[in-house]
């Protein structure tokens, strides 16, 4: 976050701004890094740093969109006053208004700053950012240590703001038109509680060098927990980096920042996909066989007899007479056994499908 003043009266000199869009600052090269999904809290440097702070992440899928919630949770003795950086993909492209809040409430304000650059120890050129001030005059007092279980944050005063990102948080295979999406799907979270390039027990001052003036400092005590909102309990966790706090709901905690990643599988679509795998394995098996068996049919040679019209070059071995024309068996033969064929595929795909259907009836 930075300092409720960050815009109005720190923002940095227009002509200044201008100059220092070149490509070095003091003779580093500046690394862009507004790519990269970021939400950060941050104070003017004066400020006191006493309080516990706590940056809550929660995301849920809303279609092809991601809807998500940064909320600011504090506790302590003294008044907070800071800024939330929102950069990257996790900017937001539309403000939702947070269905808990009475109306009397106002949802918080978003600026746009266009070009954020700190430094620390180096160059760090954020890009564009979203900035939301967060200013709690009124902090509760964080309870005793003791009356907390192991790993639950103090909780306190807060304050928030929700909204659809520009960029999804989870991404899956879909089909055409999005009429099916594929069992297996990927989520990457933004870097919460420190920016890119910088190491996670850092502690210091930022110094602003373009967008904001001044130094910025991160909380002393800070708690950072992401939560995705809407997994079901029914997914499985392919894989997970760090290792999350709790399966359900997916959930990451800690008190140094975190960028989770996780691959995950919807146990139910992909039950689907392998019955459609299968229905059509038997399908495919039927039908080859049935053009292999036309297809033979209508390559084997055909005797000399059988060419002839019915009746004709018989009649030496019946003195004259015409022997009545009866059709060869042989030639109805694969015809008959390529219904039977068909028949008993179908009868197969049916059974297969009604177990299924019987077996998803009694899960639920």
């Amino acid at each position: 976050m930075a300092g409720r003043g960050g815009l109005a009266g720190r923002s940095a000199d227009p002509g200044r701004h201008r100059h220092i869009r070149g490509a070095v600052f003091n003779g580093q090269r500046r690394a862009r890094l507004s790519a990269r999904r970021l939400d950060s809290l941050v104070q003017p440097a004066g400020e006191p740093a006493g309080d516990v702070v706590q940056l809550l992440v929660q995301a849920r899928a809303d279609g092809s969109q991601t809807r998500a919630a940064y909320d600011v949770v504090v506790c302590g003795s003294h008044p907070y006053t800071g800024d939330l950086l929102i950069g990257g993909p996790a900017r937001f492209s539309k403000i939702v208004r947070n269905p808990v809040l009475p109306p009397s409430i106002p949802s918080p304000k978003i600026h746009d700053v266009r070009d954020l650059v700190f430094g620390f120890g180096g160059v760090i050129n954020l890009g564009s950012v979203q900035l939301v001030r967060i200013s709690l005059p009124t902090v509760n007092a964080c309870p005793p240590s003791s009356d907390l279980p192991a790993g639950v944050p103090p909780g306190g005063s807060d304050e928030g703001v929700t909204g659809i990102t520009s960029g999804p948080v989870q991404r899956s295979w879909a089909g055409p038109w999005g009429l099916w999406y594929g069992p297996h799907t990927s989520q990457g979270w933004p870097l919460t509680g420190i920016f890119p390039g910088v190491p996670p027990s850092a502690r210091g001052e930022f110094i602003a060098l373009a967008g904001l003036t001044g130094s910025w400092s991160c909380s002393m005590q800070q708690y950072d927990q992401i939560c995705a909102a809407d997994v079901p309990a029914s997914w499985s966790i392919d894989s997970e980096v760090p290792s999350p706090t709790g399966a359900y709901p997916l959930a990451w905690q800690s008190t140094t920042p975190l960028g989770p990643t996780a691959k995950l599988t919807n146990t139910s679509s992909l039950a689907t996909l392998q019955d459609w795998v299968v229905i059509f394995a038997v399908a495919f098996g039927i039908t080859g066989s049935m053009l292999a068996s036309l297809l033979f049919e209508w390559l084997r040679p055909r005797r000399a007899h059988e060419s002839e019209a019915p009746g004709q070059g018989l009649r030496g071995a019946t003195h004259g007479r015409v022997a009545p024309y009866m059709p060869s068996p042989a030639g109805t033969a694969p015809r008959m056994s390529g219904r039977w064929l068909a028949l008993i595929g179908a009868a197969i795909v049916a059974g297969y499908v009604r177990s299924r259907l019987t077996r998803a009836r009694n899960a639920r």
